[in-house]
């Protein structure tokens, strides 16, 4: 019960210090301050009040207990809301307490007869060690000793008021030793224990930090595979129908090789931040149309993806400093979260205005995408830190946003997330207003934006470049859906499978799924890392639909390590291709799942029993074709039975029942429906007394010409010459 109530209080007591970008250390110290100015309180209100009541005349004690308790009352209430400048006041506060009480201590004539306030005066220099500043611990214990040393000089021509006697100095004395160094011990006790928190909890970091730099190389080559896929393939279009592809293949290359850059800029920037050599170069000029110019590259993004994209400017420009390198890469990388975690139709707002004191500009950009869950909020500013795939989220390389904190920060800013699931994330980014830079013309920065931006954005424009060329008749080849988020990537693929297949396409899981549903195709082809649904959560989904559990899943994706591909097969992929990869692979790849397809039909062609198989895919596929089968058997003499009924039966739509049939068995159901007549009527003919037509009307066939003629030419012979034989 202690316990939890220790832990409730402490929550509450960090609830009310901590703030939006307050890191660890900096809220540990508030919390000792606080918690200490808390007991000090307690202590110096007793005291004075206690005097005041029983010992009026300790005027000297009582006026001192009075200023200490106004200059924690101010501690108490500033520190929960300052944030800028907190050592500062800190410093400030305790220098104050330090001189009123060394002046206390003069007034009642020495350290001798200072009734303990010098172990006061002490603890106060103390305070000052949570916030871990050297500086500022050496002008305080300076300041002490200093004092100390002044009072001791001067104690020979100081003296003692007569309000304090020998006995109330000894009773006083032990009070405020007692108390001051029992607040001291907790003090000192509870940051020790803080600090072996921390430690425990920064070795623990370090140990998380050392295994993601040990996977980085592996998000690095993830991240590189795409880009690539893009690169080769796009050459190998243009070598052959360089007519063609000339154009847009070298700009689809030129957009990619930029992105690999990004990357390549990313690594080396987190190495300039970690040896300190990365500078700024910070210029004077309007930030607010700044930040609409590289907006505004966003717009073919927002059109393309279908996505509202508003900002929202100070009324008036704002003049101030900053590094429109470094702003570029902040803004950028927001808006580019921004958009690639949010579906068609929603919208990404950024905003740009001055706070009420107007010395920060205030920038947020908002969307209406997935969001992020709590328990990974806290840590996405982390560098190679990745939220979980759950969700679908592209991986990355954990640096994104790790750098645009390093850069807000680098401008003395703060940035803080807040953000709620379903619903959107908002990204805060507060950067103070000062003037002190060269003064930049416009068109200076709006050259040195188009400079900037063309690394900054690879990777994010878009294109959605119709394929002019002819297709074949969709009903003569196999239909394929692509599911692949990068839609350079989905150009390329549908460049290539044209001509053999009909090409459906879809830009996420959900989609895709959607799509799937909709086509039954013959065949899908599927990225693994997308948003709002990823490809392994929608192959689990189609392997586990009765309606598409037959459908080969080819997965293509950048994540080609061993432990990845077992994943993505053991949860049902037919075949994993990892990028980049060589046409001739993927070709083969497809054409073998289709033709063993084709082997599949064999199966289902006929009405004989199926073979026995320990194939799970292959026996969920047995049970869809004997209830079929089943229901198709009691409905043999219902001449109005057709498949709109089957469908009924079976809760599947006209389209989905006739393409997975199709496919499983070669047969359109009114074929398979025929031929299990026949089968039965044959069957009748060697076992039953009915005369020919009542076969026919007992096996639905209702016109007896067109019964005998089918019945010849499935088996070759007249059912009367059947029965005779």
């Amino acid at each position: 019960m202690s316990r939890s109530l220790t832990s409730s209080i402490n929550q509450k007591i960090e609830h009310l210090l901590n703030y939006p970008g307050c890191g660890h250390i900096e809220l540990n110290s508030r919390k000792a301050i606080w918690t200490s100015s808390i007991f000090g309180f307690i202590h110096v209100f007793i005291l004075t009040f206690s005097f005041l009541f029983f010992v009026p005349e300790l005027t000297i004690l009582i006026r001192y207990g009075f200023a200490c308790l106004f200059l924690l009352i101010i501690a108490l209430t500033v520190i929960p809301v300052i944030t800028r400048y907190f050592k500062h006041y800190i410093t400030f506060h305790l220098l104050g307490l330090v001189f009123v009480t060394f002046y206390t201590i003069y007034q009642l004539g020495g350290i001798v007869t200072s009734a303990g306030l010098i172990v006061a005066s002490f603890s106060f220099v103390l305070l000052s060690i949570p916030l871990q500043s050297v500086p500022i611990t050496i002008v305080l214990f300076s300041v002490y000793f200093g004092l100390t040393a002044s009072i001791g000089f001067l104690d020979p021509y100081l003296s003692v008021p007569e309000q304090i006697t020998p006995s109330r100095n000894s009773i006083i004395w032990m009070i405020n030793t007692l108390s001051m160094s029992a607040l001291s011990l907790i003090f000192v006790v509870d940051f020790i224990t803080k600090q072996h928190q921390f430690e425990k909890l920064e070795a623990n970091k370090q140990k998380e930090l050392n295994d993601a730099k040990t996977k980085l190389f592996t998000n690095i080559t993830h991240e590189f595979r795409t880009p690539l896929t893009i690169i080769q393939g796009m050459t190998d279009l243009i070598q052959k129908h360089p007519e063609e592809w000339l154009k847009e293949g070298t700009d689809k290359i030129r957009n990619n090789s930029f992105l690999l850059l990004r990357l390549i800029n990313q690594m080396l920037d987190i190495a300039k931040i970690e040896t300190g050599s990365m500078s700024l170069q910070m210029k004077q000029a309007d930030i607010v149309s700044f930040i609409g110019y590289v907006t505004e590259l966003f717009r073919s993004v927002a059109i393309d993806k279908n996505i509202n994209l508003r900002y929202i400017r100070n009324e008036t420009p704002i003049y101030m400093d900053f590094d429109p390198d470094k702003l570029v890469h902040i803004i950028s990388n927001l808006l580019s979260n921004a958009f690639k975690f949010t579906s068609q139709g929603g919208s990404v707002t950024i905003k740009a205005v001055l706070n009420n004191a107007q010395d920060y500009i205030l920038i947020e950009v908002a969307d209406t995408g997935i969001g992020i869950k709590p328990e990974h909020l806290d840590r996405i500013f982390d560098r190679f830190y990745q939220v979980g795939n759950s969700s679908g989220s592209k991986g990355g390389t954990g640096l994104g946003l790790a750098l645009t904190k390093e850069m807000v920060e680098l401008l003395d800013g703060r940035i803080w997330a807040e953000s709620q699931r379903a619903i959107g994330t908002i990204f805060h980014v507060s950067l103070p207003v000062t003037r002190k830079a060269t003064v930049s013309q416009h068109e200076n920065l709006a050259e040195l934006l188009n400079d900037l931006t063309t690394a900054a954005f690879a990777g994010v424009s878009s294109s959605k470049t119709p394929l002019a060329s002819k297709k074949a008749d969709h009903y003569s080849i196999p239909t394929i859906v692509i599911v692949e988020d990068s839609q350079d990537v989905a150009l390329y693929l549908e460049a290539i499978l044209r001509q053999e297949y009909h090409v459906e396409k879809a830009p996420d899981g959900k989609a895709g799924f959607d799509k799937i549903l909709q086509v039954i195709p013959d065949i899908v082809l599927s990225d693994v890392m997308m948003p709002e649904m990823d490809g392994i959560e929608m192959l689990e989904k189609l392997k586990s639909d009765f309606r598409t559990s037959h459908i080969p899943i080819v997965l293509l994706t950048a994540k080609a390590d061993h432990d990845s591909r077992l994943t993505g097969l053991a949860r049902g992929a037919d075949a994993y291709i990892a990028k980049p990869f060589h046409e001739n692979e993927l070709h083969v790849q497809l054409k073998n799942l289709i033709e063993q397809r084709k082997k599949l039909q064999e199966r289902y062609s006929t009405l004989a029993e199926f073979p026995e198989t320990s194939d799970e895919s292959i026996k969920a596929e047995d049970s869809f074709m004997i209830r079929v089968r089943n229901i198709l058997e009691k409905n043999l003499g219902n001449d109005e039975f057709d498949i709109h009924d089957l469908c009924r039966e079976l809760a599947v739509s006209h389209a989905q029942l006739y393409r997975k049939f199709k496919s499983l068995s070669n047969h359109t159901i009114a074929d398979y429906f025929k031929l299990l007549r026949l089968h039965k009527s044959r069957e009748l003919l060697t076992k039953s007394d009915l005369n020919i037509t009542q076969i026919a009307f007992t096996v639905g066939f209702k016109n007896l010409s067109y019964f005998s003629r089918e019945f010849t030419e499935q088996f070759g012979i007249s059912p009367g010459k059947y029965r005779k034989q």
